[in-house]
Parts: C-alpha cells; structure tokens; sequence
C-alpha cells in the first residue's frame, strides 16, 4: 500500500507542478504588426507677404464695413501718420495671432481709455475673419 500511496502522491506533485507552469505563462501569441500607409504631413500652402497683406486689407474692410452698421462706435481719433501706423501694426498683429485679443485690447486702451467697446469691436471682427 505504500508503493501506491507513493505513487499517486508522485502523480498528483507532477500534475500540480505541471499546472502551476501552464497558468503563469502566456498563451497569447503576439499580433504581427500590421503596416498602414503612411500619412502624408500636409504642409500649409507657402504664401507671399504680399498675398497675406491682401488677405490682411480684406479682412480690415469686412471689419470696417461692420463698424459702419453698428451705432454705439465711436470712431478713433487717427489723424496721425504715427497713429495710424501704430493702429495699422496692433490689428496686423492680431489677424496674423501674433498678439492675443486681450493683448490687442490692453494697447488699444493705453492710447484711447474711453474706447473699450470699440476695441472689442475691431478685435471681434478680425478673430472672425
């Protein structure tokens, strides 16, 4: 009766042993990578200043055209070459995301202080156009 207890005991360690191996090891087999196309980077078209000034007055006249319609503007005092420059630079500036809205706005209110509506106005417009 020995031999028999001796042997299933044997029997039952290989089987626990051999069981214990097959749960730890994996039985996924790894997925071969599967190519794709590659994309192609699209580059934005290269424009010209002089085409991007063009695009700039257009959308300085889309702005101008609504201010026009709108009865609470107040016209700002740019009688200067100075201030025009200066007016000229600032909203080049936003349209071209050079400069952040509320930039725009803080300039414009260091010039003119009882324009804040108006500044908000041009700058509405440009980050539309």
């Amino acid at each position: 009766m020995k031999i028999v207890t001796k042997t299933t005991l044997l029997t039952s360690m290989l089987i626990a042993t051999g069981l214990s191996f097959t749960a730890c090891s994996s039985t996924t087999q790894p997925q071969p990578q599967q190519t794709q196309p590659q994309q192609q980077v699209k580059q934005k078209p290269q424009i010209t200043q002089e085409q991007k000034n063009s695009i700039y007055k257009k959308a300085m006249r889309k702005v101008g055209s609504d201010i026009k319609q709108d009865l609470n503007y107040q016209k700002l005092d740019l009688s200067t070459p100075e201030l025009k420059n200066w007016f000229t630079d600032i909203t080049y500036k936003l349209w071209d995301h050079q400069i952040t809205r509320g930039q725009f706005v803080a300039f414009g209110l260091e010039k003119f202080p009882q324009h804040s509506y108006e500044f908000n106005l041009i700058a509405d417009g440009l980050k539309t156009n």
